[in-house]
């Protein structure tokens, strides 16, 4: 959280994939780091559940990161298929994560 505000990013923090996608629902997001693996919902579900809605309110995909410590290919690949634009391995240093979102933010 304080990374992301030093460089001006005002993060939604939820605990759970479940309130992840009420955020989404409710608001607007430029951008969505999703955690792979989190309690009652995991990011993968949560991510198709946001792509699901964005489709269905005809807006626009909102770029999603997926943060977690499997970075094997299937991983990877789980979290394509899911919606998520990009993957950024855990542990996460400041500079990945912030290349991360640059990258996802330039449509990469």
């Amino acid at each position: 959280k304080t990374l992301l505000e030093q460089v001006g990013i005002e993060p939604v923090i939820v605990d759970d994939g479940a309130q992840a996608l009420a955020a989404f629902a409710a608001g607007v997001f430029d951008l969505v780091l999703m955690d792979m693996q989190m309690p009652r919902m995991d990011g993968l579900a949560a991510t198709r559940a946001i792509r699901a809605l964005e489709a269905e309110r005809g807006a626009a995909p909102a770029p999603i990161v997926m943060l977690s410590a499997n970075a094997m290919a299937e991983h990877l690949e789980e979290a394509r298929a899911a919606g998520a634009d990009l993957h950024v391995a855990k542990p996460i240093t400041a500079s990945s994560l912030l290349a991360g979102i640059e990258a996802a933010l330039a449509g990469a």
